[in-house]
């Protein structure tokens, strides 16, 4: 195939959550990822993830930690035209002390 042929090509709405939840749950304070949607909608994507979280940490920081992480995973996997990402801290672990 020529390089410069065009082709089109389709990311499922699945693919776009493992994404975005493998990326999410690398950060520090994540427990979970509970769920998480995907759209997408004139080529932008839209996500939902909703996190459980560890007491104790930075909310805010880590929910745009979360966001920074699926962000920059879906934007270098699959290029969309635009992305809305939200995060949503539904529950807290209290874990026992290291």
């Amino acid at each position: 195939m020529d390089e410069e042929q065009d082709f089109a090509y389709a990311v499922s709405a699945k693919a776009l959550r493992h994404i975005a939840e493998t990326a999410g749950r690398q950060a520090s304070g994540v427990v979970a990822i509970r769920s998480r949607s995907a759209a997408v909608t004139d080529g932008v994507v839209h996500l939902h993830l909703v996190v459980r979280a560890r007491y104790g940490g930075d909310l805010h920081g880590l929910a745009l930690d979360v966001q920074q992480r699926a962000a920059e995973a879906i934007d270098a996997m699959v290029e969309p035209e635009g992305l809305d990402i939200s995060v949503t801290i539904e529950d807290l672990a209290v874990l026992p002390a290291e």
